[in-house]
């Protein structure tokens, strides 16, 4: 699929309440009602992700809230919080998600999916 840039960056482009609905569901301990939207978009689009990067983009916003929160409630100078955000943004978040998710996509493209006849549309796990 081709990347669209200004897909990408534009606000309106991106469903941000279904992004935070179904974040509230995750937290809330109701992780079934996302899977059953992403079914649903599977069963009508044939992909399992997202069209929009809303839910990167909400996350990643929590998360540098957080961190200058944390910063300012232990008083940590300027520096220090810019640090303490650069490595929960791009070390915790950024790098360790991209490894997690591709020794999941491996794992489950080589054990947890099924071959079936040549008719279907094949089936592997996104990254």
């Amino acid at each position: 699929q081709r990347l669209d840039i200004n897909r990408l960056t534009d606000i309106h482009q991106m469903d941000v309440q279904s992004a935070l609905d179904q974040m509230r569901s995750l937290i809330s301990g109701r992780p079934h009602v996302v899977y059953k939207t992403a079914y649903y978009r599977k069963q009508t689009k044939n992909h399992w992700a997202r069209d929009d990067p809303a839910f990167v983009y909400l996350q990643a916003a929590f998360l540098v809230f957080v961190s200058l929160a944390y910063s300012v409630a232990f008083r940590a100078s300027l520096t220090d919080g810019i640090a303490f955000l650069f490595h929960s943004l791009v070390w915790n978040w950024l790098v360790a998600g991209a490894i997690v998710a591709t020794i999941a996509r491996e794992l489950a493209n080589r054990h947890l999916t099924t071959t079936q006849s040549n008719t279907h549309v094949q089936q592997t796990v996104e990254w």
